[in-house]
């Protein structure tokens, strides 16, 4: 029997089929009354049983797939019901409300981040930045404390002490040069707030992080590229990736979620982003996303994911081989390129474009593309 002929009234939370025939199965309202929205898994006294995520709740369901048959008179595999359910549950009460406000609180964060990026010699002031979001500054701080985990103010130093050590290892600026590209105002002030940050001067970094001369020349030359922006579907990582099997599961998403896009293989690439330098920001602040890319014509249904890579300048770095020696070149890309060169990398950011697959291809034909965007000395 298939679903659409038992019900078509699903619970609006975990989107089984309502079995209004066996009244035990169904979730209680406050006043103890059965409830026709909700089944006795999710809700009991009016009160949601478990407080978990959509996905969660998905991947709840695809762990006991014959549970689910069994309930519902069906057959279907995990992976069907995989499908069903993650067009079903974005419809449903407890998670269409949820899933709007976090997507336009998600795409509204990354706006404000990018603004700011872009901005940090600028005045940043809470109000300015709560008004472009369109919330209330008080509302404002809450979602950005919750969606970045630091408030507001101490991100803004935070990049803005990062932005002045990225100048301080990558480029042969004076502090007064550094100064012209900021928003202190004297060496003093400068010099305050990074030894305030870091724990030590600006001359002790900047000799701290002085290249050593031990990576062996690679002859390293990149192609100059101006390139549009590229659309693109991603996810963050945070530190999955010092857990093999959680790093796995994000790929899983990645691969699952590019399949709701229809992406196309002869177009899409698989992409890796930093928007920060590891030896300057602590490990547990770095931005890192695996993502995918996205034709301007891709039709999805709108979740939080969405990003676009900015278009200008960059050197792109070809890189034949396993990945695991991708650090050997970007040491030399810093060390030996960059300061023979004619450009400084503009910021942190840069991202990993990967041409060909590890899983129908040989790990020395592993092709991959760096893209670092420069601006001339």
């Amino acid at each position: 029997m298939v679903e659409s002929e038992i019900n078509k009234r699903y619970c609006q939370s975990c989107g089984m089929p309502l079995r209004f025939d066996v009244e035990e199965y169904l979730g209680t309202n406050s006043d103890g009354s059965r409830s026709d929205e909700f089944c006795y898994y999710c809700l009991k006294d009016g009160k949601y049983i478990v407080d978990i995520s959509m996905w969660e709740m998905i991947d709840i369901w695809i762990k006991y797939t014959d549970k689910y048959n069994e309930y519902a008179d069906t057959d279907y595999s995990p992976k069907e019901l995989r499908e069903i359910l993650d067009k079903r549950l974005p419809t449903l009460n407890r998670w269409r409300q949820k899933q709007e406000t976090s997507s336009l609180h998600h795409k509204m964060i990354q706006n404000i981040i990018v603004y700011i990026n872009g901005h940090l010699t600028e005045v940043l002031d809470t109000d300015t930045l709560s008004s472009m979001s369109g919330l209330s500054k008080f509302h404002f701080r809450r979602v950005f404390r919750t969606a970045t985990g630091e408030n507001i103010g101490s991100y803004i130093q935070r990049l803005r002490m990062e932005h002045v050590a990225h100048l301080l290892i990558s480029t042969d600026y004076t502090l007064k040069q550094i100064i012209e590209q900021t928003s202190y105002q004297t060496k003093y002030s400068i010099a305050k707030a990074f030894k305030k940050h870091f724990g030590i001067s600006t001359s002790q970094y900047r000799e701290k992080h002085r290249p050593n001369g031990e990576n062996p020349a690679t002859n390293i030359k990149p192609e100059i590229k101006v390139i549009s922006p590229i659309k693109i579907f991603c996810i963050e990582v945070g530190e999955a990736y010092k857990n093999k099997l959680k790093y796995r599961l994000l790929w899983n998403k990645l691969l699952h979620h590019a399949e709701q896009y229809e992406a196309d293989p002869r177009y899409d690439k698989f992409i890796s982003l930093s928007m920060d330098d590891p030896s300057i920001t602590p490990t547990e602040k770095c931005r890192f996303y695996l993502g995918i890319t996205l034709r301007d014509d891709t039709k999805a249904r709108p979740v939080p994911g969405i990003m676009q890579i900015p278009g200008g300048r960059y050197a792109v770095f070809r890189h034949t081989g396993s990945y695991s020696s991708l650090h050997k070149v970007y040491r030399s890309i810093y060390e030996e390129w960059f300061p023979k060169s004619k450009y400084h990398p503009q910021s942190t950011f840069s991202f990993e474009m990967y041409m060909n697959h590890p899983s129908t291809t040989e790990t020395s034909e592993l092709l991959t593309e760096i893209y670092i965007p420069v601006i001339r000395k």
